[in-house]
């Protein structure tokens, strides 16, 4: 074989090598965040009542359109060490047509309530690492 079909072997193996690594680093990058885990804030209650997720996923929140009353999300109780517990907790109350997102990132145990139901209306969630 000739040292020129020799180098430009070497270098098809070289550039299909440097394509391969850029493409597996490309479709890392871009690869979806999980999706939320959904609760649904109802009249009186939060369906489910208690879920878990990782550390670094999302819990959204929707309000049913069947709701007659106004609620709130309130972080009544959060694992110990977390920081800014207020972020926690919806800034106003609604009835329906409201969403909130919020991302876990310290491990625990998060209690939340709505401060209008607080009896009623409870939620437990547990991050894991």
């Amino acid at each position: 074989m000739s040292r020129r079909k020799l180098r430009l072997g070497r270098l098809l193996i070289v550039a299909l090598a440097a394509f391969a690594a850029f493409g597996a680093s490309a479709a890392a990058a871009k690869a979806p965040a999980p999706k939320p885990k959904i609760v649904t804030v109802n009249d009186f209650y939060f369906g489910p009542g208690a879920i878990t997720v990782k550390k670094g996923e999302s819990v959204k929140w929707i309000w049913s359109s069947l709701n007659t009353y106004p609620h709130d999300v309130h972080l009544k109780q959060g694992p110990s060490g977390l920081k800014k517990k207020a972020s926690y907790s919806t800034k106003t109350t609604a009835v329906t047509k409201a969403t909130w997102k919020d991302t876990f990132t310290t491990p625990g145990t998060y209690k939340f309530i709505c401060t209008i139901h607080p009896t009623e209306m409870k939620l437990t969630v547990t991050v894991k690492k």
